[in-house]
């Protein structure tokens, strides 16, 4: 279970178990984090009109909104590449495992969404 690393440090050998557990735990704390970037769980669908239309007559909302676009799509990308090796047959079990760790991280965002936002500074 436990060896010798390079540096002679101890390492751990979770096995596949474990390993699938850290990775699709870590994609839903990436997905989290690009819900919580975006503000999607959160928001009335009206706010978020309100706000587009905002964004087309401030060249900084604009701007603002796609900085937010591609620094979410940068996590949930990341989600992706994270959890791809946990899926045994991609064309049949990567749709269901991204569907549900999605789910989970859009449910954690509307627990926590509002907290972390304050707690970074930016919450409307």
């Amino acid at each position: 279970m436990a060896g010798r690393g390079l540096v002679g440090e101890r390492t751990i050998d979770l096995g596949f178990f474990g390993n699938a557990f850290l990775r699709v735990a870590g994609a839903i704390a990436l997905e989290t984090l690009a819900f919580i970037v975006w503000n999607v769980g959160t928001r009335s669908p009206l706010m978020v009109v309100r706000d587009m239309r905002a964004a087309l007559r401030d060249g900084r909302k604009l701007f603002a909104g796609i900085v937010s676009a591609l620094v979410g799509f940068i996590f949930v990308s990341a989600a992706t590449v994270l959890i791809l090796p946990v899926v045994l047959d991609p064309d049949v079990d990567f749709f269901p495992a991204e569907l549900f760790t999605l789910l989970v991280a859009l449910a954690l965002e509307h627990l926590i969404g509002n907290d972390v936002r304050a707690l970074a500074g930016t919450r409307e």
